[in-house]
């Protein structure tokens, strides 16, 4: 696993069709006013849930629904193929690995265009669709907007950008989930968390957060698959065929992705991430913000407003 994130991965030695039918598990909420007619899609990082995006049960000041509702835009959280409560755990290798949540997120983005897919569960077809992700989702994302560019109407990125410095996943204390935790015990072993949990908050949080929150995060995370690991690199491709409106929203203190330079070190980083993934989106329908005193896991700091009026504030002028 780790050597992907050294940018090293296992070579290849061809290709395997895999294919199923999966049940992916959403928490899907509406605004009561100012409707927009403008779902935003959630997709979580590693080692989370979507409850991620309801600020892990916490605090309403760190839910990215109601905070998206109240400025009248509908949202789907999802969970991703093999985590959170999403009832199959299919083979971590060859089957939960980021083609097939390729294919699964494009399949979904579509569905919920049309009211009469029988895919969709929503019981309505949305006009305009918004793609948003953190970390391992943002890269996700990325991945859609160069391999299926018109399946969001714009992209919303979290937790990303270009220039990148995986050290401290090489460092931290993974684990077989099925050895960690006994809700887990049924996990195949390419099931792999995080087994320390100040070693957990160090990656994830930083600055101004509430401290009480960090034991909880530890309490309830899920995991990362040996393949979405392995595969890594097919996520990391330009995507110069996107044009619709981009938003990136990364911490200055995150570890990944800035945490040097300070808040114009770290807005130099997301800015160089259009030209180098996104040489087509123009610079008129760009834009970035760089929350200070706030780590990778954006949506858990006390920055969290600020960073969802930047996002809803760009998206009202793009949409």
């Amino acid at each position: 696993m780790l050597a992907a994130f050294r940018g090293t991965p296992p070579p290849s030695s061809g290709t395997t069709a895999v294919s199923g039918t999966f049940t992916i598990v959403g928490t899907y909420c509406v605004p009561d006013d100012n409707y927009k007619d403008t779902l935003q899609v959630l997709v979580h990082g590693i080692t989370y849930g979507r409850d991620y995006w309801a600020g892990l049960g916490f605090s309403g000041d760190l839910n990215w629904n109601v905070a998206a509702n109240a400025a009248g835009y509908a949202t789907l959280a999802i969970d991703r193929l093999g985590h959170g409560d999403n009832p199959q755990r299919p083979d971590p290798l060859t089957v939960v690995q980021p083609e097939m949540n390729l294919q699964i997120l494009n399949a979904l983005l579509t569905a919920v265009r049309s009211s009469s897919s029988p895919t969709n569960a929503l019981g309505h077809g949305y006009s305009k669709v918004v793609y948003v992700g953190h970390s391992y989702g943002s890269f996700l994302g990325s991945a859609i907007a160069g391999r299926f560019p018109a399946a969001a109407d714009a992209m919303v990125l979290t937790g990303f950008a270009t220039t990148r410095n995986f050290s401290d996943v090489l460092t931290a204390d993974w684990t077989a989930a099925a050895n960690h935790a006994p809700a887990d015990g049924g996990l195949p072993f390419g099931y792999i968390t995080l087994g320390d949990e100040a070693g957990r908050t160090a990656v994830f949080y930083g600055g101004a957060f509430d401290a009480d929150l960090p034991p909880l995060d530890f309490n309830i995370e899920d995991t990362i698959t040996d393949g979405e690991a392995a595969a890594l690199t097919i996520l990391l491709d330009p995507a110069p065929e996107f044009t619709s409106p981009l938003f990136i929203a990364t911490g200055v203190l995150d570890v990944f992705f800035c945490n040097e330079g300070g808040v114009q070190g770290c807005e130099a980083n997301l800015a160089q991430s259009r030209p180098d993934f996104f040489p087509n989106v123009p610079e008129a329908k760009f834009g970035f913000f760089a929350p200070d005193n706030t780590g990778h896991d954006i949506s858990l700091h006390d920055s969290a407003p600020q960073t969802f009026a930047a996002v809803f504030d760009f998206l009202d002028a793009q949409l």
